[in-house]
């Protein structure tokens, strides 16, 4: 099975691609603060049970929203 995958950033009005730039500037902000409370207040899991599957679905997302195409 061959799936084609073609992402053309051109397509997306400058305030979409801004608008995800910021969403993922969020994300990282977000995981860096996670890390950071967490080996501070020393919690007991690692944080990358927290981190890593916040950037696992932000990139799943991304990917869809990248690959969607309107027919």
């Amino acid at each position: 099975m061959h799936l084609p995958v073609h992402i053309d950033i051109a397509q997306y009005s400058r305030r979409v691609r801004w608008f995800m730039g910021f969403a993922w500037l969020v994300i990282m902000v977000k995981c860096v603060l996670v890390w950071w409370a967490m080996v501070h207040w020393s919690v007991p899991y690692h944080p990358m049970w927290i981190v890593a599957p916040t950037l696992v679905f932000a990139a799943l997302a991304s990917m869809l929203w990248l690959t969607h195409r309107e027919d």
